[in-house]
């Protein structure tokens, strides 16, 4: 739990104490109060401490572990009050505070006291286990330690981030003890790992239970994970953050329950799932093949990809994502090529919604209106949003062919077109002009002079907004 979200845990609390003090008043007739201390109105004074136990471990819970601990300080029968949460989240930060001393002696510090809480725990069922501190060999005897506690205690939830503030030219990784899962009855459902090494043996049956894996830094091969991804048939989310495989990620069998999709800076040569429940899918990286056919219910496709030509991003998705409902296409260095075509044949059939985010440079100034090809291939868009990012290049830019060279469209659904950073390049108005003259049922256009926002803030944007 982030520490910004303290003030909304209290005011649970809060509100927790005054529904109980509302309930109390609700009483016309004193009842017993068995020992209880009465107030001057004759009614039981209701003490935090009164709550049910496990109303106290729900609000508990709700605090990061440190504050939780401090919560023992309170009162004798708070002493062990906080090992009631079935949470363990332990950030080295906030554990052992600024490293003051040498590194061996700053994890010795961390090491005793994640075990000091351990003990707490012992026998005990804990929901979610987590722990965060710069990953250091010292650490590998007590992390296989902390991960067989995980798998007694029968978590749902375990996290282990290792990753280190400077990464760049370190290799080496915990890797991670698949044994310690052998014969037992694994109930984890969310794992997320970072600056690890996954090494499953042979015999790994994956985990059963799984719906949610998060991979950040991880060392492993494409065999590897698809024997893991394999084994894993209830999962439905999959992210995968500067994880380098340096070949395919490819999964032959059916992820048949996989609803979310995000790969972001890996190293990877081609993108081939069948995921036919597959909802949402982003995508950060070079330009490479992504072959996501079975993807009927795909609803939000968002590309970023750092340098391509733009016909031949729309070619491979075409081919890749025939189903997307609402494409997002951000190109950082948009490269457009003179006129071309595309196969009448292919369309998306699905597409509602095109969002297009352009950083058109002086070169590319004079092929703007090209642009409109895209729409050509979305015979039902209905919203079509083109977002131009340029500096100083295309203000009053003349170069350019004009809208009468591709010759008659007929936008029929269109009905919502939005332009921003717009310069009055020539490009541009004809881009407008061309989609006006063909969009018989539009009824909003916005065109706005200011650019909308760099191409980080948009994928952040982006990426909340799949959050909530």
């Amino acid at each position: 739990m982030l520490s910004s979200e303290l003030p909304q845990e209290l005011h649970f609390i809060n509100f927790v104490l005054k529904m109980g003090k509302y309930l109390m008043c609700k009483r016309t007739t004193p009842k017993p109060t068995h020992g209880k201390e009465i107030s001057e109105k004759g009614k039981p004074n209701l003490q935090f401490e009164d709550l049910p136990a496990d109303l106290i471990c729900t609000i508990l819970s709700k605090l990061p572990q440190k504050e939780a601990i401090r919560t023992s300080v309170l009162s004798s029968k708070w002493r062990s009050m906080w090992t009631l949460r079935s949470k363990i989240s332990l950030d080295g930060g906030a554990v052992c505070g600024s490293r003051r001393r040498g590194q061996n002696k700053y994890c010795q510090r961390f090491i005793n006291n994640v075990e000091k809480v351990l003990q707490n725990y012992q026998g005990k069922m804990v929901e979610a286990f987590g722990i965060k501190f710069e990953f250091d060999s010292i650490l590998v005897d007590n992390l296989n330690k902390w991960v067989s506690f995980a798998v007694s205690a029968r978590t749902k939830h375990l996290s282990f981030d290792l990753a280190p503030i400077r990464f760049a030219r370190r290799d080496d990784r915990f890797i991670f003890p698949f044994e310690l899962f052998s014969g037992s009855i694994c109930r984890l459902q969310h794992l997320q790992f970072s600056f690890i090494s996954l090494q499953p043996p042979s015999w790994f049956g994956g985990f059963p239970n799984l719906r949610k894996l998060e991979l950040n830094l991880v060392h492993v091969t494409r065999k590897e994970l698809e024997n893991m991804l394999c084994n894993c048939c209830c999962l439905e989310w999959l992210s995968m953050v500067r994880c380098h495989l340096k070949d395919d990620l490819r999964v032959d069998r059916p992820m048949s329950h996989l609803a979310y999709l995000l790969i972001s800076c890996c190293v990877i040569t081609k993108i081939e799932l069948h995921a036919t429940k597959l909802s949402t899918f982003i995508y950060e990286g070079e330009f490479v093949p992504i072959v996501l056919n079975h993807t009927s219910k795909l609803v939000n496709a968002h590309i970023f990809i750092f340098d391509a030509i733009f016909h031949h991003v729309v070619a491979s998705l075409f081919h890749g994502l025939p189903n997307v409902h609402k494409l997002t296409l951000c190109i950082p260095d948009l490269q457009l090529e003179n006129l071309w075509s595309l196969d009448n044949s292919l369309q998306f059939s699905c597409l509602k919604h095109i969002q297009l985010f352009a950083h058109i440079l002086s070169h590319g100034s004079d092929k703007i209106l090209y642009l409109a090809y895209v729409m050509r291939a979305a015979p039902f868009v209905e919203k079509v949003e083109v977002h131009f990012a340029s500096g100083h290049s295309l203000w009053f830019a003349q170069e350019g062919p004009l809208r009468h060279e591709l010759g008659h469209d007929e936008y029929k659904y269109l009905k919502n077109l939005c332009v921003t950073g717009f310069k009055g390049a020539r490009g541009q108005l004809e881009f407008l002009l061309h989609v006006v003259e063909n969009a018989t049922a539009l009824d909003v256009i916005t065109v706005d002079t200011t650019e909308r926002m760099l191409e980080s803030d948009i994928k952040n944007e982006y990426l909340c907004s799949i959050a909530r």
